[in-house]
């Protein structure tokens, strides 16, 4: 697959029916958005491109709404977002930025945010505590001020833990399997994904916050899950793990309000209860 796309007119090919957007480009069209003014060639080169990351599509006489021409499959789709956000041909650097905000592990204000070698990075400082690493796409670097990345980079692995609590790879979109780490007061969850080996790990309590009940629960304390930092929803101070062979009780506290939950040996939340203290 990646052959086919060792040639830079084919690579315009997909850029041009992305700019597209929903509608299908026919072939003479197609050919005057990418400048290629000999027509034997560029058939030649689109067909190579149809049926993986190209889909011909016929015209409709019945409704003249669908002309025939060309629209990219979801391939075609995700290797142009590749493209776009850099995956395979960027790279990008990022200095410690500093973080005004307290460790939820220790307390010490000395969080930082980094990227390198497609890496991004939210640690402590202070401690080995609290520490975050994951893929984040050099492209979209230069969409964001330096003092803008913490955020973005926690927004990006809130939307990556998302995926994953729902079952799918961030990787290959393949179904993950959960197994709970107990280890003391911090127990994990690993995440695994049989198809492409792709690993990541968790605070256990990462499934409870992703429930509807934990969802339901911060907002009503005033806290929305979608927009507060991921330092300041789990805290030394307002969470409590305790696990065992079978699992992990989990719970998160606020504002007088306790939510208690059950999370099992894969992952899953088996029981939610929602009390005063």
């Amino acid at each position: 697959m990646f052959a086919l796309l060792g040639n830079e007119l084919r690579v315009e090919v997909l850029r041009a029916l992305a700019d597209a957007g929903e509608e299908p480009l026919s072939f003479s069209a197609l050919r005057a958005a990418v400048g290629e003014r000999d027509s034997g060639k560029f058939n030649y080169h689109l067909g190579k491109l149809v049926g993986t990351f190209v889909r011909h599509v016929e015209a409709d006489d019945e409704d003249d709404g669908d002309t025939e021409g060309y629209e990219l499959t979801l391939a075609g789709q995700q290797v142009v977002g590749a493209l776009v956000a850099g995956t395979y041909t960027a790279d990008g650097h990022l200095d410690a930025v500093a973080v005004d905000d307290p460790c939820p592990a220790c307390g010490a204000r000395a969080i930082h945010a980094a990227f390198d070698d497609d890496v991004a990075t939210l640690s402590c400082h202070e401690c080995d505590e609290w520490y975050n690493s994951f893929g984040f796409p050099p492209g979209t670097l230069d969409q964001y001020e330096p003092e803008e990345l913490p955020a973005a980079f926690d927004r990006w692995m809130y939307a990556l833990f998302q995926r994953i609590t729902a079952g799918f790879c961030w990787t290959c979109a393949g179904r993950l399997t959960g197994e709970l780490k107990p280890e003391g007061d911090h127990p994990t969850l690993a995440w695994s994904c049989d198809r492409c080996g792709s690993v990541a790990r968790s605070s256990a309590a990462t499934p409870l916050l992703f429930h509807p009940a934990g969802q339901g629960f911060l907002y009503d304390h005033g806290v929305d899950p979608n927009t507060t930092p991921s330092w300041r929803l789990l805290t030394m101070d307002n969470l409590d793990q305790d696990a065992d062979g079978t699992g992990a009780d989990v719970t998160l506290r606020l504002d007088g309000e306790e939510l208690r939950g059950r999370v099992d040996a894969t992952g899953k939340v088996v029981s939610v209860e929602r009390s005063d203290r």
